[in-house]
């Protein structure tokens, strides 16, 4: 079945696909998919489109009682189907009467239900997931009923993340599972129409979530003044959303009640805290006490643990939303001067802590994702897993490498694993020098030493503010990868990933 992507839905072509393929499935019996994705990514959007491309009806859950959400599906699909249904006093007798009904109704496509905001109903009705589960089992593939989809969405990540895990209910049942996540940084760049520059500035404070354009409206205007007017007037602003956007993100997640540790937590990472040791002493409890609100913050997407790509080492906790990021960092520690309206005095002694915090860690992060998505245009081609790594080096008392890539065919942390790639990511005025092309041949050299297959990895420098002849002609035989933000966001837009 071939159902064009509305113009108006930006990019999503692979998750429009997905979808299409899904509802489009003619085989017979209710089949179940399961979308999820942080808020503001634009599930929702994606599911009304698609239910007004196939005739379908979305319905999205609210906070409230059980009799209000079972009165509140009924008015939806009497909407829907043009006569009023009764009452329903149970999720059986809801979801069947709903298969009957759309079941019956004229049209070319077959029959789909969207219930968005899942987790809502979960929470006052938790026998929802086993009500769905007996409707799969009366009415699934091999009962020999019509054709009918259904999709479960939620942005409670903890919540939905385990609907098809180990004996939930719903395992087995599913045969979509689809994940929205933000826009990759050259598609949010085409999404702000935002030049590379100014672009990158919008990723490093809001990411490529899409649903931040809708409240805050265009891009900034050009050169510094601009970016401060566009913060002063959106996430600086006490009156704007984005102001306590934290707070409505911990609220998706209905196991978070006080929330008091979850912003702690998330303004220990901000400042530096990577392991559970360093984030106890800053938020003053034991590490051991906080393993369970780490485990809510991993299972919500709220942060992330991230493995050293070479060496067995406990993971590097990091924030993931580059919002928070910068809410725990520029706006929590000033929020009395921001209350008083002195953005521009918050702004001024806060562009370090923005440039060594913020944009330093975010370059880093774009220059790996760059290599993972988009270096095959310059040539890298053997790229498997992207990551950093420690070096040991008793010259130097060890390097951070901020970019490194294994072959495709390697497994990370695999002594003698192929490194196709090390890399060095700098987002300051100062310009790269040979002395950086020479750290990395060392780094490279001292790998070989200990076993790795690296000599044949390629150098490459990572500078927002370009390079300088030397390097240029160093690198001019292909050998050594020069990337600033022109080349990050070139406008070859081809999928390579």
């Amino acid at each position: 079945m071939e159902v064009i992507k509305p113009d108006g839905v930006f990019d999503r072509h692979h998750e429009w696909d997905d979808l299409v393929r899904f509802v489009g499935d003619r085989a017979p019996g209710v089949r179940i998919g399961v979308v999820r994705g942080r808020r503001r990514h634009g599930k929702s959007f994606l599911l009304e489109h698609l239910c007004d491309a196939v005739n379908g009806v979305y319905t999205v859950a609210l906070r409230q009682s059980r009799a209000m959400a079972l009165a509140r599906f009924s008015d939806f699909l009497s909407q829907s189907l043009g006569y009023r249904l009764g009452t329903f006093q149970d999720w059986v007798t809801a979801l069947d009467t709903a298969v009957d009904a759309l079941s019956h109704r004229p049209g070319t496509h077959p029959p789909l239900l969207v219930l968005d905001e899942f987790p809502y109903l979960i929470d006052h009705s938790p026998e929802l997931p086993s009500a769905i589960q007996a409707l799969y089992d009366r009415r699934g593939p091999r009962k020999g009923h019509p054709p009918f989809k259904l999709i479960l969405c939620g942005s409670a990540i903890s919540i939905m993340s385990t609907l098809l895990a180990g004996d939930q209910a719903l395992r087995g049942r599913a045969v979509l599972d689809l994940r929205i996540g933000p826009f990759r940084f050259r598609d949010a760049a085409d999404y702000w129409n935002a030049p590379p520059q100014t672009a990158f500035l919008i990723d490093a404070v809001l990411g490529g979530a899409p649903g931040y354009r809708d409240i805050v409206g265009d891009a900034p205007a050009p050169g510094e003044e601009g970016f401060f007017r566009w913060l002063e007037h959106s996430i600086l602003n006490p009156s704007h959303i984005l102001f306590t956007e934290p707070d409505y993100l911990l609220a998706e997640d209905p196991r978070i009640r006080d929330r008091a540790i979850y912003n702690a937590i998330w303004w220990a990472v901000a400042m530096g805290a990577t392991s559970p040791t360093q984030i106890g002493g800053l938020v003053g409890m034991d590490a051991k006490a906080l393993t369970y609100h780490l485990n809510v913050m991993r299972d919500g997407g709220f942060i992330r643990s991230e493995q050293d790509l070479l060496r067995q080492r406990r993971p590097t906790i990091t924030i993931a939303d580059p919002a928070v990021r910068f809410h725990n960092l520029i706006v929590q520690p000033n929020i009395s001067a921001l209350e008083l309206r002195h953005a521009r005095d918050v702004w001024d002694r806060s562009r370090k802590t923005f440039s060594d915090k913020i944009l330093g860690p975010h370059f880093e992060e774009a220059a790996r994702a760059w290599v993972r998505w988009y270096g095959a245009e310059t040539g890298l081609d053997d790229i498997g897993q992207v990551g950093t790594t420690e070096v040991a080096c008793r010259e130097h008392r060890g390097h951070e490498v901020d970019v490194v890539a294994i072959s495709r065919t390697a497994q990370a942390r695999s002594k003698g694993a192929r490194i196709t790639l090390l890399g060095e990511a700098k987002c300051t005025g100062k310009a790269r020098t040979m002395a950086d092309l020479r750290r990395l041949e060392h780094i490279r050299d001292l790998l070989t030493g200990l076993g790795w297959d690296a000599e044949q990895a390629r150098p490459a420098l990572f500078s927002k503010t370009g390079f300088p002849s030397d390097l240029k002609a160093a690198a001019a035989d292909g050998r050594v990868h020069l990337v600033d933000l022109e080349t990050m966001y070139a406008p070859h837009r081809d999928d390579l990933a």
